[in-house]
């Protein structure tokens, strides 16, 4: 059973996807405000959801802006509890950004899990697998941002901070003895087994129980948490009508499937690459007269900063002239792109369609409101935008 909903929550991610798709889990009580691109801030409300863009830094880089983010946060570290949303295959240099967040003081030590269920991603034998695969094995191990040659999580967690392993038993044998481990191991990361929901919801409870803990985890451990806190959020519902901008920047094979979808329906769009995007204008007609639309990046690993940044003003100039319904953007750097595009002001978390979908509420210069979806890259099947978000309907 939830305790009731009190005190502030922070969740500090490494990706703007990642800090909406666990954000949005703690919106029960009221919508969880985003801090990320400059000038969208939200330090003052209950709970927030803070993006350091940090996944593919160095870790030595990461780690600087890990610790000027929890410098800027103050004293709200030590006000309630502080999540830290790591990547379910443990892209980003998680170790580093951990031991950052540690050396603040204000944790009496760190459980990580990043297991997600739902998601085929599970920690088994002290091994994180993705659809029963050893991560490193999988299509993630040639991830640019995944840097590791071993699927074991006691290694992916290595580094300054001693790391401690959770093995399933111990997970099973509930809050107390998860909870015992914790106080027994002070200062050092705790990396736990988890393959069931139930699992999940263990570690929660013993987070709950010993203060001071740094949890980390994927959305699964995020869910998890915010049911413990009595911070669970309802499902809600897309806003009703056809168009809908589609804002495509992931390269990952499920993005690009989604797209083709898209693109095979006759659905109007703009394409972009590290040196501008094409006409806009098709987008614009398809959306003004009610029928969905899509900006999308080039199929290519180069640049791939500058591409994203054109994906956000091509989308930009769209939304310039016409007002859709929903805007559903899938990538966390496409995402930052088009809220930096935008000069956004506030981005308010109000809940999930679904697992793996964030829906909010993206305030812009002239007090104008967006409906904005945000879906990581790799989630969802190839019909995705229409069978769940009627897109192309």
């Amino acid at each position: 059973m939830g305790a009731t909903a009190s005190g502030m929550i922070t969740i500090i991610a490494d990706d703007l996807t990642g800090a909406c798709d666990t954000g949005c889990l703690f919106a029960g009580p009221a919508p969880v405000g985003v801090s990320a691109a400059p000038g969208l801030v939200a330090r003052t409300r209950r709970v927030i959801a803070v993006d350091t863009e940090s996944r593919a830094l160095a870790a030595d880089e990461a780690a600087r802006v890990v610790r000027a983010t929890a410098e800027r946060l103050g004293a709200r570290l030590a006000a309630g509890p502080v999540f830290k949303k790591i990547d379910s295959t443990m892209r980003g240099v998680v170790a580093a950004e951990l031991a950052a967040l540690l050396e603040r003081g204000v944790f009496t030590g760190a459980l990580v899990c990043p297991a997600f269920p739902a998601q085929q991603r599970v920690v088994s034998h002290g091994q994180l697998l993705v659809d029963s695969v050893p991560v490193h094995e999988s299509p993630i191990g040639g991830d640019p941002t995944f840097h590791a040659t071993t699927s074991e999580l006691v290694s992916l967690l290595s580094g300054a901070t001693p790391v401690v392993p959770l093995p399933l038993d111990d997970v099973r044998a509930g809050r107390e003895k998860i909870a015992h481990v914790l106080e027994q191991h002070r200062g050092a990361v705790v990396a736990a087994d988890a393959l069931t929901e139930g699992d999940l919801a263990s570690l929660a409870e013993a987070i709950v129980a010993v203060p001071g803990t740094l949890a980390a985890g994927s959305a699964g451990l995020g869910r998890a948490l915010s049911a413990v806190l009595g911070f669970a959020a309802p499902t809600v519902s897309v806003p009703s009508g056809a168009a809908r901008l589609f804002v495509v920047g992931s390269l990952h094979p499920a993005s690009r499937a989604q797209l083709d979808a898209l693109v095979a329906a006759g659905v109007a769009g703009v394409h972009a690459d590290a040196h501008g995007h094409t006409d806009a204008a098709p987008a614009v007609a398809a959306l003004t007269s009610g029928r969905p639309a899509f900006v999308a990046s080039v199929a290519t690993r180069a640049n791939r900063s500058a591409v994203a940044r054109h994906v956000g003003h091509a989308a930009a100039r769209v939304l310039e002239h016409a007002r859709p319904d929903l805007v559903a953007v899938t990538g966390g750097e496409t995402a930052y792109a088009l809220i930096q595009a935008l000069g956004a002001e506030r981005f308010d978390l109000l809940g999930a369609p679904t697992g793996g979908l964030a829906l909010g509420r993206l305030t812009i210069p002239g007090a104008r409101e967006i409906a904005l979806l945000t879906k990581a890259g790799g989630f969802g099947g190839a019909g995705l935008f229409s069978t769940i978000l009627g897109g192309t309907s």
